[in-house]
């Protein structure tokens, strides 16, 4: 009969003969075949890079390559839409978040997106951030920062797939990429950018459908506008611009073609019928409106800021340096972020309360901001007098615009 201790004895010495076997075999293989060796240096190699990635601080590429991996991880989440839901959405991304960090720097990444994610539902933003930077460590941060910046450069990059709208039939294309507009000489984007130089794009409007003598090709509502000074004389709106005699007649003119209600002609007659003198502002009366609905949008959006007889101070200084200057950028531009922060407040206050538009289309998603970003490739070098006007409006709606006199 055969004892355990002879088992035991006979397993241990066939390991042994085996691992002797095995070294013999492999060092033949390593003396005698070429492709052995070759494959054990490749090996080795592959063993020292990673060892060498996971050692050394990620760079800045790669930390943006892993952010746009992230970003394609989640292009399909469906986003909350109550305010109820946003909330319950955004303790559970955060909490996940918490949870990933905690398992060490193998999570870090889905961390960072569950961390993203909380991000767009949060209704302040900035606040989140400067809690992310503090409480997170530094390559989540970095993570949700640089997949912040990768998102703003994906809508940057599609702005003109969105712009102008398809019922507008016409289309913005860059020259330079079209093969019959493509110079020779030209260099590509990509090696530009890796060498820090900026192509500037050669931009055309191209139609979409044949276009008939006479003809409008296209036209869109202006962002901003104001009156020459010869012509704020109270004949015309200081917010719509119609001369306030025509206003009455448009106005009837629009409430038959949209066939509404009687009750809501009345409302809108009343709103919109025009006084003989017109409508003047409460405070400085050299503001003069076709009717109180313009007179409240105007005031809303930007005269609110720009009424000399406000309380600020800095509206009146405001006010007598335009009119010395004869100049109509500083007041376009003010009523650019007054519009801007009306615009911005509205939507704010709109997904604050659940209020969601069925007809919301992907144009819908860019900002007036993110309309005139579209532009920023046109260099202009300030005037003294532009200057000394923006120094003044940086003093005017600074605590409006957070981060104006940077801008």
């Amino acid at each position: 009969m055969v004892s355990g201790k002879n088992i035991a004895a006979a397993v241990s010495v066939t390991a042994v003969v085996a691992g002797l076997s095995y070294i013999a075999y492999f060092d033949y293989k390593r003396r005698n075949d070429r492709q052995f060796r070759r494959k054990l240096k490749r090996d080795r190699k592959r063993v020292e890079k990673t060892a060498e990635k996971i050692s050394r601080e990620p760079t800045l590429d790669d930390i943006n390559e892993q952010a746009l991996e992230l970003l394609k991880s989640i292009t399909n989440a469906k986003q909350p839409e109550s305010p109820e839901e946003k909330e319950q959405y955004f303790m559970a991304q955060v909490s996940k978040g918490e949870s990933l960090c905690g398992a060490g720097p193998a999570a870090y990444a889905e961390a960072a997106c569950h961390f993203f994610q909380a991000l767009k539902v949060y209704p302040n933003p900035v606040e989140l951030v400067m809690i992310y930077q503090k409480t997170t460590p530094d390559l989540v941060f970095k993570l949700v920062m640089a997949m912040m910046a990768q998102e703003v450069r994906q809508k940057q990059a599609r702005y003109y797939d969105v712009f102008p709208t398809e019922d507008k039939h016409v289309r913005i294309k860059d020259k330079n990429k079209l093969g019959e507009g493509k110079a020779k000489d030209k260099k590509p984007a990509k090696d530009a950018d890796t060498k820090g130089d900026v192509v500037t794009p050669n931009r055309g409007l191209f139609a979409t459908k044949d276009v008939a003598a006479d003809e409008i090709v296209y036209e869109e509502d202006s962002v901003v506008s104001t009156l020459l000074p010869c012509a704020q004389n109270g004949k015309y709106c200081y917010h719509c611009m119609r001369a306030i005699p025509a206003a009455e007649a448009e106005a009837e003119a629009e409430d038959t073609a949209e066939a509404k209600s009687e009750a809501a002609e009345e409302e809108t007659e009343e709103k919109k019928e025009p006084a003989s003198d017109g409508i003047k502002c409460d405070k400085c009366a050299e503001a003069v409106y076709c009717s109180e609905e313009c007179r409240q949008d105007a005031y809303d959006a930007y005269h609110q800021f720009l009424c000399p007889n406000s309380s600020a101070a800095t509206a009146n200084d405001f006010a007598e340096q335009a009119k010395k200057s004869h100049e109509l950028a500083p007041i376009l531009i003010a009523k650019f972020f007054g519009i801007l922060v009306d615009r911005e407040k509205k939507k704010e206050l709109a997904r604050a309360l659940g209020v969601s538009d069925k007809n919301t289309s992907e144009a819908d998603e860019y900002t007036t901001w993110e309309h005139l970003e579209s532009m920023r490739y046109l260099e202009l070098i300030p005037s003294a007098t532009d200057a000394a006007m923006l120094h003044k409006l940086g003093e005017l709606m600074s605590d409006s615009v957070p981060g104006l006199n940077e801008f």
